[in-house]
């Protein structure tokens, strides 16, 4: 018995739009991280030169380090919020591919059912 669609042509689709998906995302990532850490490293270095030429004292160093830290933790909290979007786009890509090729086949074929598309996966 044949198959009621081409494997191969679904499997294009989907590398296609993940194709699509991710490189969109990571280029937009790459640009983020880019502008990110010119800021975070122009911070590091004014702390290092404040504290060398002693315009900064012990306690407002480890105010301005501090700062840092929490700039430094809020950009890689970013990146991976920003990866788990791209995840779940990818997600929702395959699964709407597959099924709705699934469903396509059923309602072709005449019968009134269709597969409901699967929710993301719990992170």
């Amino acid at each position: 018995m044949a198959l009621p669609f081409k494997p191969e042509a679904v499997s294009k689709k989907i590398l296609s739009s993940l194709t699509k998906i991710i490189g969109d995302d990571v280029r937009d990532h790459v640009q983020f991280a880019e502008e990110q850490t010119k800021l975070l490293a122009k911070q590091a270095a004014l702390i290092a030169q404040a504290a060398i030429s002693g315009d900064i004292d012990a306690d407002d160093r480890d105010f301005f380090t501090e700062s840092l830290r929490a700039s430094a933790e809020n950009f890689a909290r970013t990146l991976v919020a920003l990866t788990i979007l791209t995840i779940e786009k990818a997600w929702n890509a395959l699964v709407s591919i597959l099924w709705g090729a699934i469903n396509k086949a059923i309602e072709s074929a005449g019968l009134p059912i269709s597969f409901p598309i699967p929710g993301a996966p719990a992170a």
